[in-house]
């Protein structure tokens, strides 16, 4: 780790994170109840992808929030793919807005 990632580590930590809406905390719950043996399916994930990628742009915590989803993304070449496109179009988007 070099002191760069170390820094932004510190910074994440520190942080103040966005609330939740109650739409999105349940959408979450309803997923993860009906996992069985923890384990997320691709369809799993695309059910709930838009929201995670809004709460990761946010600056909401992904691992703290999700770690079955990160996990999924990290073993899925697939969903991870289709997650890393969906956060350039949703991190694209929101810098088209600011200027």
């Amino acid at each position: 780790m070099n002191i760069g990632q170390l820094i932004n580590r510190i910074r994440n930590r520190t942080a103040t994170q966005p609330d939740l809406t109650d739409e999105v905390v349940l959408k979450f719950v309803h997923v993860l109840e009906h996992i069985e043996d923890e384990d997320l399916s691709c369809a799993d994930i695309y059910t709930i992808l838009d929201e995670f990628v809004e709460n990761e742009v946010a600056g909401g915590d992904k691992h703290k929030l999700s770690p079955l989803i990160h996990e999924h993304l990290d073993l899925c070449s697939e969903c991870c793919d289709e997650y890393e496109a969906l956060l350039a179009v949703v991190e694209n988007t929101g810098a088209d807005k600011i200027k």
